[in-house]
């Protein structure tokens, strides 16, 4: 029997039975035939509150040079945990340990104040991870070099794009010296160049034996950069160990994931969305293991409902390889018209998808006028609204001209679906 390895590294970091509790108000459904009396006591009363528990008994240690992901799919309580770890809020219940110092790049904007020029938020920040004056001093030119924004400098971040405050966030975290970088998602905010000098910053921090902590639901650079992995679900740690299983654990590759109908009402949205219509319900027809052939077609049906009146309604939905990376888009241009209350149901079909053998997540948008445009979102399911899994090889040639190259997105893939159609009929 083989000995179990003993790791002599020291623990940077503990986590013990953390658990984040938040008071969350919702509106109490109104009665019918309510009194003066009764009304007004409704109204008094209007809301109730109810305990939520954005994480709950979670407990892991991290050793000096782990370089630990953190995933999960849009509400697990990935970024709580991070800014509780970031000491930006505290536990409500359980203790966090630290053994060195902390420097955090989480939402853009974190930890800037507004008001101050870039220049004056290096000197805060350092200030706030424990560093002199001439610590700060030495590592100055050094941040401003990495960050780019060297005319800016003096400029007071309120006036940054989030590009811009995203690059002098990460350059002050990262040449801070710091024992644990912590680092969530927003490096997606950041244009292809800069990401990838992130990660390059990021993989020499991780081979100079320092702490590297990071959220990111691009399984390539969780793949690439992480020897460790957890796996949060709804506030839960599911797992913790190797990073291949856990992206196998992320990506829903395992069968109870691979669900035929799926309720989508409560899954996270973006925050831009005007809340207009809002996908209700998929379920996928003629296939009952999601497991497709080449070119085997993909039906599903969409039930969506509108909250309020909207007009020239399409669908787009955007294919995603186990990795995160995207692979393919189809568009469907249904231009379809909601009346306020109103519930349809979407019939679509992929006739043909020229989709390469593999695991895929399909995300699904909603969108007003153009499909090819990525500004007319009214609701977005990103990055699964379903599971499916490709057998078998095929391709196929297609060559096509319009406007849309425009507008084209890298986070829709290289490729277009052609052969898609669908159409919208009254639910029963």
């Amino acid at each position: 029997m083989a000995e179990k390895t003993v790791d002599n590294r020291p623990v940077i970091l503990k986590v013990e039975n953390v658990g984040k509790k938040y008071v969350i108000r919702n509106m109490r459904t109104m009665p019918q035939n309510l009194t003066k009396g009764q009304m007004l006591r409704y109204k008094l009363k209007k809301y109730e509150k109810n305990d939520f528990w954005a994480l709950k008994d979670i407990s892991f240690e991290v050793r000096k040079g782990d370089r630990l992901a953190i995933v999960g799919r849009n509400g697990a309580g990935k970024s709580t945990l991070l800014k509780l770890i970031s000491r930006i809020t505290e536990p409500t219940e359980g203790r966090i340990e630290y053994y060195g110092r902390v420097a955090a790049m989480l939402e853009v904007g974190t930890g800037f104040n507004q008001e101050l020029t870039g220049r004056e938020n290096v000197y805060l920040n350092g200030a706030i991870l424990g560093m002199s004056k001439e610590e700060i001093d030495k590592r100055f030119d050094g941040i401003v070099e990495f960050s780019e924004i060297g005319e800016f400098i003096d400029t007071p971040v309120k006036r940054y794009s989030s590009g811009m405050m995203v690059r002098l966030a990460f350059a002050v975290a990262s040449t801070m010296d710091p024992d644990i970088l912590i680092v969530d998602e927003v490096l997606s905010v950041g244009d292809m160049k800069f990401r990838d000098k992130c990660l390059r910053r990021m993989n020499e921090i991780a081979t100079s034996g320092k702490t590297i902590l990071c959220v990111s639901h691009v399984m390539g650079i969780v793949r690439g950069l992480c020897n460790r992995a957890i796996v949060l679900e709804r506030g839960k740690m599911i797992y913790n160990g190797e990073v291949e299983h856990a992206i196998k654990l992320y990506n829903g590759i395992a069968e109870e994931a691979r669900n035929t109908s799926r309720d989508l009402f409560d899954l996270p949205r973006p925050k831009y969305l005007n809340e207009k219509i809002r996908m209700m319900h998929v379920d996928i027809i003629e296939n009952s293991t999601c497991i497709y052939k080449w070119n085997e077609p993909i039906r599903f049906l969409l039930r969506v409902e509108a909250k309020a009146e909207a007009k020239d309604v399409s669908l787009r939905a955007v294919f995603r390889c186990d990795s995160g990376t995207p692979a393919s888009v189809a568009f469907l241009p249904l231009h379809a018209d909601f009346k306020a209350g109103e519930t349809k149901t979407i019939y679509v079909s992929v006739n043909q998808h020229n989709l390469a053998p593999g695991d895929y997540k399909v995300g699904l948008d909603l969108t007003q006028e153009n499909p090819y445009d990525i500004f007319n979102n009214v609701d977005s399911i990103t990055p699964e609204a379903f599971f499916i899994t490709v057998k078998n090889l095929g391709s196929q040639d297609h060559e096509i001209e319009d406007d849309s190259a425009r507008l084209w997105s890298n986070a829709w893939g290289n490729s277009r679906i052609m052969d898609v159609t669908g159409e919208v009929r009254d639910s029963e």
